[in-house]
């Protein structure tokens, strides 16, 4: 029996369905609803109540799937701060009273941030990471370390998953939409001259990551196999959408200093953070992942005809 936490959100709602139609036990939690999966199946819990353990009890969990995490880009720091790791604390602490034997932790490739830049840190496994003024890859660090402890600890198997640019068919929250709208239009953005190599991975990709992960230890990036610079895949999703490409470049600095102000005004609807991710380049060799977890099935061109 498998637990799912962030159950209503993006990828949680389509790995319960995925379990649901596989026929595969689980029971989901989330703060809030999820209409659309059986009363049996869902329970409105928040991750940070110690009832979480209760549940476990009941339903004979014996695996967690942890993906429930503050994704509002406008929520205060401490908000963020105690869903996120007082919430992951609670769950390994539930976890730990009840004996549960797995969980997967659903992190992101965010942590990465700018390589290029020195005062990052390293990782359980000597990787560089440096998210900068991230908060939410600050806090998926902070917890990826909590459960590693934990599992070392208490003898609980770990698996990590750094997500890539999730998308799906018609979209995908942030980036995937981006997509969408340059297939309607032809139009996007570029920041500066940057142009790096980047990596999509399709939520059914997500999905199957989960549910191999259950019973694996370690930290492993999902996304897919191959790549494409930035630009090159914005013209390529217009093309594919039958318009012509029309890439806007707007210079670096005067730019992020503008969404900057927009931002502290409430005039913006994204922060400057992620417009400066967009000169990231944290593409990722997948050769561990895919001797332990399986190779993705979607490529990056596969992706944006879904999404497109």
């Amino acid at each position: 029996m498998i637990l799912i936490t962030g159950a209503a959100g993006h990828i949680g709602k389509r790995l319960a369905q995925r379990c649901l139609g596989d026929g595969i036990d689980f029971i989901g939690i989330d703060y809030v609803d999820n209409a659309e999966l059986p009363r049996d199946r869902f329970s409105r819990l928040d991750v940070r109540d110690p009832a979480v353990a209760e549940l476990i009890e009941k339903k004979s969990v014996d695996s967690i799937i942890h993906l429930a995490f503050c994704t509002k880009i406008k929520a205060d720091a401490a908000t963020m701060h105690d869903i996120d790791i007082n919430g992951s604390k609670n769950v390994a602490e539930c976890a730990v009273k009840k004996g549960i034997q797995n969980i997967v932790f659903i992190s992101s490739g965010r942590v990465y941030g700018d390589l290029k830049r020195e005062g990052g840190m390293y990782d359980s496994e000597g990787t560089y990471l440096n998210p900068v003024d991230d908060p939410y890859a600050q806090n998926k660090i902070e917890a990826e370390k909590l459960f590693q402890d934990y599992g070392k600890k208490h003898g609980i198997k770990v698996a990590i998953l750094r997500l890539g640019i999730v998308c799906w068919k018609g979209g995908g929250a942030g980036t995937g939409d981006m997509l969408k709208a340059a297939s309607r239009t032809g139009r996007f953005i570029a920041l500066g001259r940057h142009n790096p190599p980047v990596q999509l991975v399709h939520v059914d990709d997500v999905i199957d990551a989960c549910l191999n992960a259950i019973g694996k230890e370690g930290i492993f990036d999902i996304v897919s196999e191959n790549t494409m610079p930035i630009v090159d895949m914005f013209a390529e999703a217009a093309r594919m959408g039958g318009k012509k490409p029309s890439c806007i470049r707007l210079p670096e600095k005067p730019t992020l200093f503008a969404v900057a102000i927009l931002w502290k005004l409430g005039l913006s609807p994204v922060p400057p953070l992620y417009l400066k991710m967009f000169g990231y380049d944290i593409t990722r060799d997948l050769s561990k992942t895919i001797n332990v977890l399986g190779r993705p099935r979607y490529t990056i061109q596969q992706i944006l005809k879904e999404i497109v």
